[in-house]
C-alpha cells in the first residue's frame, strides 16, 4: 500500500503539473494575440464592439525614445450609452486626474440641446439640436442621437476641477501632442474609422446650421510615435489603440479641430 500511495502521489504531481504549465501556455497566448476589430465598416465596428460589450485592453506597443504613452485606464461606452463617446472619454480623463465619475453619471449631467428631429420623406435630416448647445438626440440609442461637441464637454470638465478645462479646438495638432507630452490626455473629435473619407450632412437649428458627419466619434489620445497615435477608443472599450498619424490628424481636421483637456495645475505663492 505504501508502494501504490507514492506511485499515486507522484502522478497526482504531474499531473497537477503538467496543468499549470498548460495554463501559464494559455496565457501567454491570449496576451501576444490582443483582441482588436479589424474592420473599415463604422456599422460592423458598432455591432462588433456592442456584441462584445466590456474592456478589451491591449499590452502597450513599445514606443521608441521619441514617444510618449500615458497609462490612463480604459472604458467602454457600451452598453448602456450607445452615443456616448464623448462622455465616456471625459470619465476616463476625470479618472486619469483622480476624480471618479462614471459615464452613465456624466450622461446624467451633460447639457442637452432637447430640439426634436425632423426628418424628409426619404429620411433625411432636415432640423435637428445643434451640439455645440448640447447633447442632439438619445445618449443612450434607444432612440435616435448624435452627439455633443467641445463646448458643453469643457464646461462638464470645469464641474469637477473648477477653472482647469482647457478647450484646445482650433489649436495645432502639434499642440494635441505637445499636450500630451506634458503629461496630460486630450479629448479629441475624430471619426468612428478614423478617417476623413465619410459622408457629411447638414441640417438646420434653433441656433444655426449644423454641418457634420453621422460618423462622428470622441476619443481620449493617450500617447503618440513617429507613426502612430495610441487613443483609448470607448466604442470598443480598447486601451492605447494604435492609429496612424496622419488619417488621425485628417480626420480631426474634417471634425473642425475639436480638442478638450485640462490645464496645468498651478499655485500662486503669496508672499506677506
Amino acid at each position: 500500500m505504501r508502494f501504490q500511495h507514492g506511485r499515486f502521489a507522484r502522478w497526482l504531481k504531474h499531473l497537477m503539473l503538467s496543468q499549470l504549465l498548460a495554463l501559464i501556455f494559455g496565457i501567454i497566448v491570449i496576451l501576444s494575440f490582443p483582441y482588436r476589430v479589424y474592420t473599415d465598416s463604422p456599422v460592423l465596428l458598432r455591432r462588433e464592439a456592442q456584441w462584445k460589450g466590456s474592456f478589451f485592453i491591449n499590452t502597450f506597443t513599445p514606443l521608441q525614445s521619441h514617444g510618449v504613452l500615458l497609462k490612463v485606464a480604459a472604458k467602454s461606452q457600451l452598453p448602456e450609452l450607445f452615443n456616448g463617446c464623448e462622455v465616456t472619454s471625459l470619465s476616463m480623463l476625470l479618472d486619469y486626474l483622480h476624480v471618479y465619475e462614471s459615464p452613465v453619471a456624466l450622461a446624467g449631467m451633460i447639457k442637452r440641446d432637447p430640439t426634436p428631429l425632423v426628418t424628409d420623406s426619404a429620411g433625411d435630416i432636415v432640423s435637428w439640436g445643434n451640439p455645440n448647445r448640447g447633447f442632439v438626440g438619445s445618449i443612450t440609442g434607444k432612440s435616435p442621437g448624435f452627439g455633443v461637441f467641445h463646448g458643453p464637454i469643457t464646461q462638464l470638465l470645469n464641474r469637477f476641477i473648477a477653472h482647469r478645462g482647457l478647450d484646445l479646438t482650433g489649436s495645432s495638432f502639434s499642440t494635441l501632442l505637445s499636450t500630451v507630452r506634458q503629461g496630460r490626455p486630450v479629448i479629441v473629435w475624430t471619426t468612428i474609422n478614423f478617417t476623413a473619407q465619410v459622408p457629411f450632412v447638414h441640417w438646420t437649428s434653433p441656433t444655426g446650421l449644423v454641418k457634420t458627419t453621422l460618423f462622428e466619434h470622441a476619443v481620449l489620445l493617450v500617447g503618440f510615435d513617429k507613426k502612430y497615435v495610441y487613443v483609448n477608443n470607448p466604442l470598443n472599450g480598447q486601451q492605447a489603440e494604435p492609429i496612424p498619424i496622419a488619417t488621425f490628424r485628417a480626420s480631426w481636421i474634417a471634425l473642425g479641430k475639436q480638442a478638450v483637456t485640462v490645464a496645468p495645475y498651478t499655485r500662486t505663492l503669496t508672499i506677506s
